[in-house]
């Protein structure tokens, strides 16, 4: 079930995800942390990429992210402009 759903969604294999996994060293690609939810880190991919948005290619997949950092992303609509933005007002 899990290998069919990362190959219709993010067009990836269960050892692809596996191998993102290792290489982030089980955690978030942005906060470093395991998924506070306990759930498996969220395949991250890039949204413009593809002609449907919910689901990837697999040539654009990013990194694994843990439900906050995937979800924060998100509603800033992967805008980097935004993100910096966001940054630069936590800050100030």
């Amino acid at each position: 079930m899990r290998s069919d759903y990362l190959r219709r969604q993010y067009g990836i294999t269960v050892e692809q995800y596996d191998d993102m996994l290792d290489a982030q060293h089980g955690v978030c690609a942005v906060c470093g942390a395991a998924d506070p939810a306990g759930k498996e880190l969220a395949v991250d991919h890039d949204h413009a990429c593809c002609p449907e948005p919910a689901k990837s290619c697999g040539k654009c997949v990013r990194g694994l992210l843990c439900w906050p950092c995937n979800v924060g992303i998100g509603h800033l609509r992967d805008d980097p402009k935004i993100l910096t933005a966001a940054a630069a007002y936590l800050v100030a």
